[in-house]
């Protein structure tokens, strides 16, 4: 008997968005602890990986504002990820009222997923986390 697969469709949230700029923003901060030097090279260096990690992370965003994803799940620990394919749950998810984190398995690799309370409605949101907490799940 094949188990009943649940579709979710995701988008792009609030919540990501701000994590992002949370996580740039300690990323580009982290220059200030460069130490000072009057070294035309080193200003060079510190000034282009600046520069580099400030149009990566604008670029991020300006990617994350169209950013969608379609996956579906059953209750064995089985899904779908649209232009994945196939994938199994590994490891234990971790779920709370504003974010979950759970790994899959496809054929090629080990992903974590992270998704963030706004990105689907409030009932799919439930429903993921539920399929999480009974999902069994391959020890890793």
């Amino acid at each position: 008997m094949e188990e009943k697969h649940h579709s979710f469709n995701l988008t792009s949230s609030f919540d990501q968005r701000f994590s992002l700029v949370v996580f740039a923003s300690v990323c580009l901060t982290s220059f200030l602890a460069w130490p000072p030097f009057d070294n035309a090279i080193y200003w060079l260096i510190k000034a282009t990986l600046l520069v580099i990690m400030l149009l990566f992370f604008i670029y991020q965003f300006w990617k994350l504002n169209r950013w969608t994803c379609k996956f579906s799940l059953n209750a064995v620990g089985e899904g779908h990820l649209t232009d994945h394919g196939k994938f199994t749950l590994y490891k234990r998810a971790f779920v709370t009222p504003f974010v979950c984190f759970f790994y899959i398995q496809t054929d090629k690799e080990q992903r974590l997923i992270i998704i963030w309370s706004d990105m689907c409605d409030d009932t799919s949101y439930r429903h993921l986390c539920r399929l999480l907490l009974i999902t069994p799940t391959v020890k890793g």
